[in-house]
């Protein structure tokens, strides 16, 4: 019964919840997603000067 239930509910949501549903659960995009904001954040931090002048200060900002 609740599995049918889970089915109505998931026929209600847009294609891409659903397709944001499925790569959530996909541990090989969740590691490449990692990646890329891990070097995103590097490049900032090295390209950053900041007010401490450490690369960080993006990281305090609002």
């Amino acid at each position: 019964m609740q599995a049918a239930e889970n089915v109505k509910k998931d026929l209600s949501l847009s294609p891409r919840i659903m397709e944001l549903r499925k790569k959530i659960n996909d541990e090989n995009y969740i590691n490449s997603a990692v990646d890329r904001i891990a070097v995103i954040m590097s490049r900032h931090i090295v390209d950053s000067q900041g007010v401490t002048g450490n690369g960080v200060d993006f990281l305090l900002r609002r």
